[in-house]
Order: C-alpha cells, then structure tokens, then sequence
C-alpha cells in the first residue's frame, strides 16, 4: 500500500462505512450572503484517516455525515455534501457548519449510495471486459450518472456499428458470470510488476503514477488498476440491463444501469408498455405494431391533407366561368 501523506483511505481495502478520524485542517471556500444561516458558508475539512470515497475515476464521491461529540454529550451532526481530492492527494469533505482543527469525529457513510455505487463501477469492470472479450471492443471512457451509466467503446477494425445481437450477447455473457459470483479481489503492486502485467496483456492500461498501484481482480476475467469502490463478488452486481445505443465522435456509447437501478428502471419500462396497452385496448405484445400504424395513417392523413389543400388553393386561383 502507499505511504501516506495525506488522509488514510479506509475505502481502499475495507467496506466499513463507519470510523473515528480526526479534523486536521479546515478551510472557508464560499460564503453566500443570499443563502440563509444555516447554508450561507461552505467549509472543507480534512480529516487523519475517511471511508468517504472521492469523486475521480468516472465515479461520483461518497456522502453522509461527520458527526462530532461535546464533552457535555451534544452530537452535532454534519452532512458531507461532496468530497473531492486536491492535486496534492489531500481528500477534502465539504460541509456547511465548521468544526475545530484536532476535533474527534465519527463519519458515517450513505450506506445506500455507496451500495449503488459500487454496483455499478463493478457492472462497469464487467461490461468493458466482456465487450472486450466477445467483440474485441475497447472502452475508452466511462461515466456514472445519477440515473443511469455510459462506456464508450472503440471498435476494432472493419466492426462499423454494434448489432442488436452483439448486445444480446454481451449482456447475456454478463449476467452469467454475475450469477457465477466470482470474487473481486484487490491487490498492490509495485510499478516494475504492474509494467510486465501490461506488457502480457493482464492489464489493459495504467495511470500515470509512480505507484504502487490498486489492482481490483475480477476472478477469472480481468485486472484492472483502480481506485474506485466495488463490490465484493459479481453476484453482488445484481443484474446488468443494456439500455441504449448510439454513436458519438470517439466511438460507439453504451448506456446501462446495474442491480437495484435495473429493477426499477425494468419496472418503470413495464409500467409504461402496460400503460400504452391499456390505453389502445390491446395487449403490450402487439403495442409496437398498433403504434407502428397510427403513425403511417397519421403520415397517410398528413399527405392527403396536403393535397386537398394543394387542389383547393388551385381551384381558388382558377378564373371564373
């Protein structure tokens, strides 16, 4: 593991979500005279050691709470709005009430999100590699979004566009080796290793960093040097749902969504479909046909329309008898 200068990232090798630290430095960076009290000034604090992950990498960062302990026994409770690193790797968490330098704290992670998180930057390890694997199709970007996730995929040679098929097949290989529950692992390398694993092919890419570098190992089907949170094994992924398509300037971009994110977002599909249905009076199988129809008699209706109205404007210019 690499030596520390700044705060000791808990987040690397442990899931714990809950820790003790102390405030070592903190620093006023916005003052809003419009907002209220309680929201007018924004600080950054620093703390010793923090399990909040910092947004980098594609991944959004951590939030929750630092919580702090009067000698009377009064917790004042803060919420981290955002946490992000400086270029001298210090982690600053933002918050919107100061505490003092040397403070003791208790962090507490959003369970929920970091949850969310992790399964979909580990859905993301899984699908890049497996578009890698079946359709020789190399991610060059990646971003997690609120709703919804991307890769971007650059693909090989005399491949022109992805197929209905290749996707299927991606996501199907996906979602069987989630059901397989390979463990991730994770592992620190020094640079001369992780150059010879780059130069046999193990690792795809690596940052540009002495080292030693974070290896997250997905069992069986790749390493990859990273500094993001994942999940402990590829059944904790839950599912990987491909949701769009389309082309953009570097290549071909992939939306998808990972486990809780795919239940509700194949819910809301079918609540949608469902209502389509009952609202034509047919079943959803056939919604796709019926729309398809309504909209080339409404082309239908638009041509005749036009025409019509092109023979009565020229009745209208005609000369009368």
């Amino acid at each position: 593991m690499p030596a520390q200068t700044a705060a000791k990232r808990l987040y690397y090798d442990s899931p714990i979500l809950e820790f003790t630290a102390q405030i070592t430095d903190i620093h006023l960076v916005a003052k809003e005279l419009s907002a209220t009290p309680d929201t007018a000034q924004l600080w950054q604090i620093a703390l010793d050691r923090t399990a909040f992950y910092p947004e980098g990498g594609g991944q959004p960062s951590d939030t929750g709470l630092l919580i702090a302990t009067a000698p009377s026994g009064t917790t004042l409770e803060i919420p981290v709005e955002r946490v992000e690193e400086d270029e001298a790797g210090e982690v600053w968490h933002y918050v919107r009430k100061p505490l003092t330098s040397g403070t003791s704290v208790t962090g507490a992670v959003d369970p929920a999100r970091r949850t969310d998180h992790e399964q979909q930057h580990s859905g993301q390890h899984l699908l890049s590699a497996v578009f890698l694997r079946e359709l020789n199709a190399r991610t060059v970007s990646f971003h997690l979004g609120a709703e919804s996730s991307t890769i971007d995929l650059a693909l090989p040679e005399g491949m022109d566009k992805l197929s209905d098929d290749d996707l299927r097949r991606v996501e199907e290989s996906a979602n069987r080796i989630i059901y397989e529950n390979r463990p991730l692992l994770t592992h620190w390398v020094e640079r001369p290793l992780a150059e010879a694993m780059l130069a046999h092919g193990d690792l795809r890419k690596l940052p540009p960093l002495e080292g030693p570098f974070r290896i997250v190992q997905m069992q069986g089907i790749e390493f990859n040097a990273c500094g993001g949170t994942h999940v402990r094994s590829t059944g904790e992924i839950g599912s990987i749902l491909l949701r769009r398509v389309e082309k953009v300037r570097q290549g071909w971009r992939v939306e998808f969504v990972c486990g809780l994110r795919a239940v509700r977002s194949a819910r809301r599909d079918y609540t949608l479909l469902d209502t389509v249905a009952r609202t034509l009076t047919i079943s959803r199988a056939d919604v796709p046909e019926r729309v398809t129809k309504i909209l080339e008699d409404k082309k239908a209706q638009a041509k005749e329309i036009k025409k019509l109205t092109a023979e009565l404007s020229s009745k209208s210019r005609s000369p009368s008898s």
